[in-house]
Parts: C-alpha cells; structure tokens; sequence
C-alpha cells in the first residue's frame, strides 16, 4: 500500500507531531509499506532542529507551499483549516486531528499560528472535515463532528523507553516538557520554590538528545507535567514506560489516558504530592516499587508502539478501499 501523509508544517521543527510522523512512516516502511511525506515550509519558532531526511528510513519527503500526491492509496493530512488550499487529492483521505488548538478558547500565550487556527476552525471545521472520508482522533474526550470517526491514540516505543537508570540516593523531580506556558514552566518553578532543600531538580531544557530521554526519565524519582493545554500527553507514557510516576494536571487529555497518575492544579498541591511521593519513597518503598511497575505496565497495555501502529495500519486499509 502506498501512503503519503501531508503535514502543516516542516517535520525540521520537530516538535511531538513531527516525531510521531518520523516514527510512523518509518515503521510502516519496515512493514513493507511505500510512503511519501509533503509538509509545508513553516517553523513556529523559526529555528530548524533536525534534517527530517537523516532520520527517515526510505522515506520519500517534500515541502512546498502545494502538494498533489499522485498513484496514492490513502492520504493523511495532520488536520488544520483550509489544508485544502496546500493539499489536493481524489484519493481516499484521512484528516489526523494532532491539536489541541481547535478545543480551547485563543490566548496570547499559544502564539499568532494556534490562534488563528483556532478561530478559522470554529468557522470551517464542520465543512472542511466532510471532504475526508474518515477522521483521526488520539484521544475520544473532545467533541468531532464526523460520520467514520478513527479513534487511536498516540503511541511510544516500550522497547525504547524502559528503566534504563537505577533510582538515585537524593530524592529528584523531573520536567521534561517544553519550557513553555502552555507545558506549565512558570508553575514548575513556583513549584520548585516551594520544594524542600533536600529534592533534586532535573530539567530537559530541550537540550537532551531522544536517545537520551529514557534514561533523564529513569534516574528520576516522580515527573512534573504541569501543562495547561495538552492533546494527548505523551510525556506522561513515555515516563510511566520507564517506571517514573507522574503528577500532572487534571485536564480532559490527560484523566483520558486511564493511567495511575497523581493529579494537581495549583503550585502548593504539586508540593504536597511530591512531599506524599517522598515519603512513600523512603518509608514504604514496597508500595512505591509496586506503583512504578503498574505504572509500566498500564502504558504497555494501551499504548505500545506495535499494539497502535496495527490498529493504523488497519485504519489505512480499510479507507483505502473507500
């Protein structure tokens, strides 16, 4: 089967719906599959990371400003308004909805590209999502207006992200996220603030290598995910697969993922769950153990990289036949 996928923006960003791009049609060219990518020249902080071409394997890539994809089985456009205009197709399409842009209300901090987005949105989405034949969601807790509704959520490679570093002696958090607003940054450090001198702190910066994520995630005690706005929550399993519980903030993405997290809103209540995941630590280490490995073991069970990429590869099939 032929795949092309078109992206709204240059996968040289290489933020998370860029990496599960990557990810994606690289296993399913391992799977026999032939795929293309064409994505858009656009960066929303203007700064290239990667050269997408090193990192896909047998991959053909494209960007441009317009894309028509030809002798393709299935088209999957990762969903914003008017993708119409850069990407045209008669073939059987996919509308991926990776954002959470199009479920909350515009706020300066998102940046100029996610708020336009999202009030366009309001206006076309019903409209604009009747031209594919089947949607994509990765998560069910937002509403989407659609007949052939695909509900798969996003996934992570438990054979890359596994306890790969031993606990260590002092008691260390961890954020992992973009140090950002909307990943919560400014609470993580009133959160911080407010820690007893004896906690560690660990932060990714960005500066971290993938390869070396799994092994920041497992040398720490318990990951901070303060974030206000999330689509999925993917550093949440990528953490609980390498057996680091998670406190994160109550939001509708992240109860959906189903999974033992401890929930907090304000600063103080992230102090107080990290003062109780201490002590468990310390006092009643049993229990902690006995919870880092549900932790791996719920992940496992709903969002392993093979469980998943079946279910897509199945998706792909049968809208291909439409």
């Amino acid at each position: 089967m032929k795949i092309a996928f078109c992206h709204h923006l240059s996968l040289s960003y290489y933020g998370g719906g860029e990496k599960w791009l990557i990810q994606l049609a690289n296993e399913l060219v391992s799977r026999g599959h032939e795929v293309e990518i064409r994505a858009l020249p656009f960066l929303l902080d203007g700064k290239p990371k990667v050269d997408p071409k090193n990192l896909l394997r047998d991959v053909t890539y494209f960007e441009g400003i317009r894309h028509e994809p030809k002798d393709v089985d299935v088209y999957y456009v990762t969903y914003n308004p008017l993708s119409w205009v850069n990407f045209k197709t008669t073939h059987p399409r996919i509308a991926g909805i990776h954002s959470h842009a199009y479920w909350f209300s515009p706020h300066p901090s998102y940046g100029p590209l996610p708020n336009v987005a999202n009030i366009v949105n309001k206006f076309t989405s019903y409209f604009e999502l009747r031209r594919f034949d089947a949607v994509h969601v990765v998560t069910s807790v937002f509403p989407v207006n659609h007949p052939n509704i695909y509900f798969i959520p996003n996934f992570v490679d438990s054979e890359k992200f596994r306890p790969s570093e031993p606990k260590p002696e002092d008691f260390t958090i961890a954020f992992a996220s973009r140090t950002v607003w909307q990943k919560g940054w400014d609470i993580f450090n009133k959160v911080v603030k407010k820690l007893d001198d004896d906690v560690k702190v660990k932060v990714s910066h960005g500066s971290i290598k993938e390869d070396d994520m799994p092994s920041f995630l497992s040398s720490s005690h318990v990951t901070l995910i303060p974030s206000r706005v999330d689509t999925f929550g993917i550093s949440i399993v990528e953490s609980m697969m390498c057996e680091t519980p998670v406190v994160t903030t109550p939001s509708l993405a992240h109860i959906g993922l189903k999974l033992p997290c401890y929930y907090a809103e304000e600063p103080s209540a992230f102090v107080r769950k990290v003062r109780f995941i201490r002590q468990l630590y310390y006092e009643y280490n049993h229990q902690y153990q006995n919870w880092i490995k549900d932790c791996r073991k719920y992940a496992l069970l709903q969002y392993d990289k093979k469980v998943i990429v079946d279910k897509l590869e199945r998706m792909f099939e049968e809208v291909s036949r439409r």
